[in-house]
């Protein structure tokens, strides 16, 4: 796994970060210069870009204090709901992983702070109430799609709470499948990655909640609660800022995939201790055999006495 596969995510990550702030910059321009947040001295602009530079610290400060930790509490948690059923075990799993695989991991957290957003979009709103009487309803337009983002990205640390964990159980190889008594019954061989199963439940919730989240906060709020005329130009730009701003927070979640990239060795490490703290196993890959395939002779296979094997 060589630096060029971290390329092209840091070419969109940069490109991303820049077209946020550029926004930003060209919506503050709009705003009359008095203070929103009278703790932090200078422009709308200043505030957005000091809070940004804080949130930077804090989320590498939040890996290491909090991710690996609430990693290994999900892990227990799994276990105390699963383990009637499911066996633990840690399979010894591929270690490639190219920018496309860093790309898709920054989506479901990126719509979960999106779909997330509206808990806060009120409150940010509430800020350019006074404004009303300034500034024309297209610019207050702006300024309400924008604020769609500003929150997520005051939600985005919180989603990577919940999702950062899941990515180190993931690279951590640790899985659940049927114990041997569950196989008796009419049901398919289960082994599902431990993250994958809580990262599934959260990507399961931004999936439903981001069209509504997006169609109450451009379409409906802007349209028919405030009133501004629904042109084919806004009706536009409200549908490509819908699909823009989950790429935005992509850009800005790409460098937190970077720092997992970088402290993988000493995370996977830890949680896979804790595993066989656990009893987890150590298990092979599972091997599917396809129809009409010469069967792999149990002499050919590598024999690996101290791992169990996994083969459907």
């Amino acid at each position: 796994m060589g630096k060029a596969r971290f390329a092209f995510p840091f070419l969109f990550a940069a490109g991303g970060i820049a077209a946020a702030l550029y926004i930003f910059y060209q919506v503050t321009t709009l705003i009359p210069s008095f203070e929103f947040f009278p703790f932090i001295v200078g422009s709308l602009f200043t505030d957005i870009t000091i809070i940004l530079g804080i949130a930077i610290p804090v989320i590498a400060i939040e890996y290491f204090i909090i991710a690996i930790p609430l990693a290994a509490l999900f892990l227990l948690g799994s276990r105390m709901i699963k383990s009637t059923t499911y066996n633990f075990s840690i399979m010894d799993i591929g270690q490639d992983f190219g920018g496309y695989r860093m790309l898709r991991r920054s989506v479901a957290p990126a719509l979960f702070s999106v779909s997330s957003a509206g808990l806060l979009v009120g409150l940010i709103n509430g800020l350019f109430v006074d404004l009303e009487l300034l500034l024309p309803p297209e610019d207050l337009y702006l300024i309400s799609l924008s604020a769609t983002l500003m929150a997520a990205l005051i939600i985005m640390p919180i989603a990577l709470a919940f999702f950062i964990p899941t990515w180190i159980l993931n690279d951590a190889g640790i899985v659940t499948h049927l114990k041997e008594g569950q196989m008796n019954a009419r049901q398919c061989p289960d082994t599902e990655g431990v993250g994958r199963w809580y990262s599934s439940m959260l990507g399961g919730y931004s999936l439903f909640a981001f069209p509504i989240a997006m169609i109450s906060a451009h379409f409906i709020n802007p349209f028919i609660i405030n009133g501004v005329e629904p042109t084919l130009e806004l009706l536009i730009f409200s549908s490509l800022w819908t699909i823009g701003i989950p790429l935005l927070m992509m850009a800005f979640i790409v460098p937190v995939v970077f720092l997992n990239e970088a402290a993988q060795r000493r995370s996977v490490g830890f949680i896979q201790r804790f595993a066989r703290g656990l009893a987890a196993s150590e298990v092979q890959k599972p091997v599917i055999a396809r129809k009409g395939a010469k069967k792999e002779s149990e002499e050919e296979r590598p024999e690996e006495p101290a791992k169990e094997a996994l083969d459907f």
